[in-house]
């Protein structure tokens, strides 16, 4: 993959980039730019993250969102009625409404997604990095 192609983070790939977790795959960490698409359902589910304790921050779980996309800047895609549609219609092996967004969003975007999850790299449809 060239370093120009477009990629999409899942929500966990996100924020082990900011928190820099060894977790993150050096090849993955090299293609994360200002083109990285991250879908809106992944700063949704950061900041219930955080409300939750489960993601620590110094910050609000609102300016936590908007500090790391100052910092490291990325597209935020919408959910839009395109990827609502495609969240329903492409075959998905679960009910994560997050997920399916995010994957969705990949594939509207004909991109690979940036994930560890099985549940989405076991998807024949979708391109995944790792």
């Amino acid at each position: 993959m060239g370093s120009d192609e477009v990629i999409v983070l899942d929500t966990h790939i996100w924020v082990w980039f900011h928190n820099g977790n060894n977790r993150l795959s050096p090849a993955v960490a090299s293609q994360i730019c200002s083109d990285t698409v991250i879908s809106v359902a992944s700063v949704w589910e950061v900041i219930l993250l955080i409300e939750k304790g489960r993601l620590q921050s110094t910050m609000s779980p609102d300016n936590t969102v908007r500090r790391w996309l100052e910092v490291a800047p990325m597209r935020v895609a919408p959910i839009d009625t395109e990827i609502v549609t495609l969240s329903r219609s492409l075959q998905f092996n679960h009910d994560d409404p997050a997920d399916r967004f995010i994957a969705a969003t990949a594939f509207h975007f004909s991109a690979p997604l940036a994930t560890v999850d099985a549940r989405l790299s076991g998807l024949p449809w979708l391109k995944t990095i790792s």
